[in-house]
């Protein structure tokens, strides 16, 4: 690449490339954790949405209530409720009256959710084994480049199909 014009066009590609390459990376993650699971739970390892998965392995730490697995996983009351309410259906989750409080229902793991739990953090530990196996062939410097300009690149919003940031806004 001989000007910076070339530099961008090339990463503008490769971004590109990357998140085809990536986006299409649930069916893998299905493959696994039906592989790994137990062969009554590989329908429903199958079937989950990613987000209800990742809402399964936050109800593992610790009892919570709809509210407070909303405010930890960042997304709407209404979203959580319907991702947990599949994942009561597939038998993973129960909902558990509080005692001495009518309104509040806290949500624990069965067995089986704690299976597909412990499957589904086993796969991440191996995907984050197979990115720092990947990424240490690259000097400290090569990494602190590529982790500013991704933090730049997250940190940036969009406007329509344009990239904002830094002094554009």
């Amino acid at each position: 690449m001989k000007t910076k014009s070339e530099a961008v066009g090339v990463i503008s590609q490769l971004l590109g490339a990357l998140s085809d390459k990536f986006d299409t990376d649930d069916d893998a993650e299905r493959d696994y954790l039906a592989e790994h699971c137990p062969g009554h739970l590989k329908s429903a390892a199958r079937e989950i949405p990613t987000l209800a998965m990742h809402l399964l392995d936050r109800i593992g730490d610790e009892p919570v209530n709809i509210v407070g697995l909303a405010a930890q996983s960042g997304q709407l009351k209404g979203t959580v409720s319907k991702h947990v309410q599949r994942l009561v259906d597939a038998g993973l989750v129960e909902r558990n009256p509080v005692p001495g409080n009518r309104k509040e229902i806290r949500l624990s793991l069965t067995a089986d959710g704690r299976t597909v739990a412990r499957v589904h953090r086993q796969m991440h530990d191996e995907k984050d084994e197979g990115l720092t196996e990947f990424l240490s062939r690259y000097s400290a410097a090569e990494l602190a480049t590529v982790t500013k300009v991704l933090t730049d690149l997250l940190a940036t919003q969009r406007r329509g199909v344009r990239l904002i940031g830094g002094a554009d806004q």
